[in-house]
């Protein structure tokens, strides 16, 4: 057929609408954007895409979850126990401390595997970008007890000694219900005190190859008179130092036969053969000792009734600068003496039981501050 020129507009209109109808057509099979109704305002309408599915001839494909802060991928349908198991997570337990917080009990308050923050059943399966952590168990201080001492007569020492103030009054010690270790003492008193203004340095866990002997040195030099409360096994294998110590004017007294840890929880057996043994071997120089340091300062009324029965007075102290800690410095035992010692006072140090270097560094300085503050050293009185 053969338009006519007047229909010619007439082709240009259909012919583009005909293409539009196709075009539409064509995305509503695709999932594209619908146009909207006519008459109608607003944005357009995306039509639901089909769902995805990816086939494998291996199963599955793998999950991507975060563990302890790495992407993983583990096998869809894995647990919470199953990805512990499977990567071998094990969150750090918790252990028992003593007051002067050393392990009493290791590793025994676990801890906890966390899904996304939060506790969760272990065959909770795992889904993509959960996040698994672990919180460690947290360390717990043992309890405490607190102990009246009885009152004894105006100048004499109390068993157990933690000062050496005298006079009428209680004194307060508390310490660990389970090591028996001392963590503090108050003396509350009835009547007029004595208070003397000098402070008892005492040395334990020696004789000690090297230390002994450099402390012994600063201690002659400086003239300052100490105690030492010496290992059994130790004065067995260095007499000579523990003689040295003697003839320097020292006072000693003895720490036990071995040293074991728990002192106050040992058999009451052990508990006094350690005691009995640790005296024998001072006997064997000559020297009959009258006071008894439990080793940890471990001590309850069996360690107390054991020690008496050897007629050794139990003694403890009052500051503690902690220089038997492995990485504790020279600058921070002298602050910590300096910083707790009071008239009176006993001042627990190491000269054995390891590397006492910085003990031996801050021994001097230790002297010098007591003396400026007007503290005279003195050793302990059987």
């Amino acid at each position: 057929m053969q338009l006519r020129w007047p229909d010619w507009p007439l082709v240009h209109r259909v012919r583009p609408a005909l293409l539009v109808l196709l075009a539409a057509a064509l995305l509503a099979g695709s999932g594209a954007a619908e146009p909207s109704p006519p008459g109608r305002s607003g944005p357009a309408t995306t039509l639901p895409a089909p769902p995805l599915t990816v086939s494998s001839t291996h199963g599955p494909l793998p999950i991507a979850v975060s563990v302890l802060g790495r992407r993983r991928l583990l096998p869809a349908g894995t647990t919470l126990a199953g990805c512990v198991a499977q990567l071998g997570l094990r969150p750090p337990a918790g252990s028992l401390l003593a007051v002067d917080r050393t392990v009493l009990r290791p590793a025994v308050y676990p801890g906890r595997v966390l899904l996304n923050g939060r506790p969760a059943p272990a065959a909770t399966p795992l889904e993509r970008d959960d996040r698994v952590t672990l919180l460690a168990g947290r360390d717990r201080v043992e309890p405490v007890r607190r102990t009246l001492l009885p009152p004894v007569g105006p100048d004499q020492p109390r068993n157990p000694q933690g000062t050496l103030v005298t006079g009428p009054g209680h004194e307060v010690l508390t310490s660990g219900s389970i090591s028996g270790r001392l963590a503090g003492a108050v003396f509350v008193p009835s009547g007029p005190r004595h208070v003397p203004r000098a402070v008892a340095l005492t040395f334990d866990d020696g004789p000690w190859p090297d230390s002994t002997a450099k402390v012994l040195a600063i201690l002659r030099q400086a003239h300052a008179p100490a105690t030492f409360f010496v290992v059994g096994r130790q004065v067995l294998r260095h007499p000579e130092l523990v003689r040295q110590e003697v003839r320097a004017g020292m006072t000693v007294g003895t720490h036990s036969f071995s040293h074991p840890q728990g002192f106050a929880a040992l058999p009451p057996d052990r508990m006094r053969a350690e005691i009995g043994q640790g005296a024998a071997t001072l006997a064997g120089l000559g020297m009959h000792p009258s006071l008894f340091r439990p080793p940890g300062g471990g001590w309850s009324p069996t360690v107390l009734a054991a020690a008496s029965r050897e007629r050794l007075r139990t003694v403890l102290w009052s500051v503690d600068p902690a220089d038997w800690q492995p990485g504790t410095t020279a600058a921070q035992i002298t602050s910590r003496v300096l910083g707790a010692a009071r008239p009176g006072a006993i001042v627990l140090l190491h000269d054995g039981g390891g590397d006492r270097s910085a003990t031996v560094a801050a021994l001097p300085q230790i002297i010098t501050g007591l003396r400026q503050r007007r503290l005279a050293l003195t050793t302990l009185t059987p």
